[in-house]
């Protein structure tokens, strides 16, 4: 389903995210990615989500590749794609339980920030190693 990821949401699409066209809109993917997200900052990386150290998010790109209906059962994959000096790109795969396949990808960019001091700050060296304990290894760029 997601062999790419150990991070996995079980989600059921509500009504309050269809649009008029009756499939999901636009904006849910991104509130998913942001819930799914948080997620992994707290239980992964271990850090509270109203801390002192956080992400902030500077880029988001979804693609649509089948659409998604109302109560329509999902899976949410989310996992660290890459880790530079000040940020960490999110990558994100739904699988639809119903369709059996991949409906959407998506990719968010984070800048590690310090709300204290209200500027970025170089991912901590702790994140990046409970990262690369819980994806069991480094893929490429994660250095």
């Amino acid at each position: 389903m997601l062999p790419d990821f150990h991070h996995i949401t079980p989600y059921r699409i509500p009504f309050a995210d269809l649009d008029m066209m009756q499939h999901v809109n636009h904006r849910a993917y991104i509130r998913w990615a942001e819930t799914t997200r948080s997620e992994y900052f707290v239980e992964i990386l271990g850090e509270k989500i109203n801390g002192t150290r956080g992400l902030i998010l500077v880029n988001v790109a979804f693609t649509y590749e089948r659409q998604l209906t109302f109560r329509e059962p999902v899976l949410i994959g989310t996992r660290v794609a890459r880790i530079g000096r000040r940020s960490i790109d999110f990558a994100y795969e739904i699988f639809s339980e119903s369709q059996q396949q991949i409906t959407t990808r998506g990719r968010t960019t984070m800048v590690a920030y310090n709300y204290l001091d209200h500027e970025s700050l170089l991912v901590p060296p702790e994140w990046r190693e409970k990262i690369a304990a819980y994806e069991h290894k480094l893929p490429e760029g994660l250095a």
